[in-house]
This record gives structure tokens, C-alpha cells and sequence, in this order.
């Protein structure tokens, strides 16, 4: 019992930091990827919105990719919780 609890844990952190590496990779490709195409004439703006494209790739990979997952560890948390309450009722 514990085991399952220390790897529900685990999962939940382990897909928490997935969550924010895909948009800050993504966004450090989309610099890359500007930068290679104007190789030294990019300008800040170019950039800036090289950069923003590849956040905004990124985070639309996470709602795509991980959204479901996301939405089972919801709901995980959530029957943890009516199990905490329901156990506290039980024992007055």
C-alpha cells in the first residue's frame, strides 16, 4: 500500500516537470530555429517571436499530449480526498 502511494506520488511530480519542459524546450527551438533560418540578420522582434511561437507550440502540445493524464491525476487527488473525509466520518 505504501509502494503504490510513493509511485502515484512519483508520477504525479515526474508528469508535472514534463509539463513545463515541452513549453521551455519548445520555446528555446523556436529561438534556435529563427536564428538558424536569418543565421546573424535576425532582429529582436524575429526572435521574440520565435521565441513565443515555440512557447505557444509547446503548450499546445501539453494540452494535447498530456491533457487526459492530467485530468486522471485530478481526478486521483480528488477520490484521495472524499477517501480522507469518508475515513474521518467512520472514526467519530
Amino acid at each position: 500500500m505504501i509502494l503504490q502511494k510513493l509511485v502515484g506520488n512519483i508520477y504525479s511530480v515526474f508528469i508535472e516537470i514534463i509539463l513545463w519542459l515541452i513549453p521551455i524546450a519548445s520555446a528555446v527551438s523556436g529561438y534556435i530555429l529563427i536564428s538558424s533560418i536569418y543565421w546573424n540578420d535576425a532582429t529582436y522582434v524575429q526572435l521574440f517571436l520565435g521565441t513565443l511561437g515555440g512557447l505557444v507550440a509547446g503548450l499546445i502540445m501539453d494540452v494535447f499530449l498530456f491533457g487526459p493524464v492530467v485530468l486522471l491525476l485530478n481526478m486521483r487527488a480528488s477520490l484521495k480526498n472524499i477517501e480522507n473525509k469518508s475515513a474521518g466520518a467512520q472514526s467519530r
